[in-house]
């Protein structure tokens, strides 16, 4: 991907820049010729850099206007956020007693319930205890919920932390 196009919107600096440039344009129509405004053979009209200027920003305004519109009517409704994403991540933090069948208890839980691809890296571990990251993908029907209730009912689990499409 080239370096200068990340296909990021437009942010508070640049929207500064706009402004400045665009207050710069007006300042320079309005001021700028005045010593050729005063000549009798010269037709010039400077005020058509700034008639450009709001021509050029209203019509973004209007044209995103509308965009944001037409947006919030097909992504209001839910249903349809479903089916252009069936599939979401999975990941979850697991805090646990280390024993030593721990490790296929917690994998048994998201395989048992359809999770695609699961991944379980240790984070933290010690006689003690043990840190887990696992992750995976889910169908987005499945109530990924009572896949932590039930891993939750493990007595090894200390803690869980899932947050819905990863950490």
């Amino acid at each position: 991907m080239n370096e200068l196009s990340k296909e990021k919107t437009a942010g508070v600096r640049t929207h500064i820049v706009v402004a400045i440039a665009s207050a710069l344009f007006i300042i320079v129509s309005k001021f700028g010729f005045t010593d050729l405004l005063n000549m009798h053979d010269l037709s010039l009209d400077p005020s058509g850099i700034a008639a450009q200027i709001v021509t050029g920003i209203s019509f973004i305004g209007i044209l995103s206007t509308a965009l944001l519109f037409i947006i919030q009517l097909f992504f209001h409704d839910d249903e349809i956020v479903d089916k252009l994403t069936p599939h979401i991540r999975f990941d979850i933090l697991i805090d646990a007693i280390n024993k030593p069948d721990v490790l296929p208890q917690i994998k048994q839980e998201p395989e048992n319930n359809k999770v695609e691809n699961i991944s379980i890296k240790i984070l933290d571990v010690s006689d003690k205890k043990i840190v887990l990251y696992v992750d995976g993908v889910i169908n987005n029907k499945i109530d990924e919920n009572q896949i932590i209730m039930t891993l939750r009912k493990y007595p090894d689990i200390r803690k869980i932390s899932y947050t819905r499409g990863g950490l």
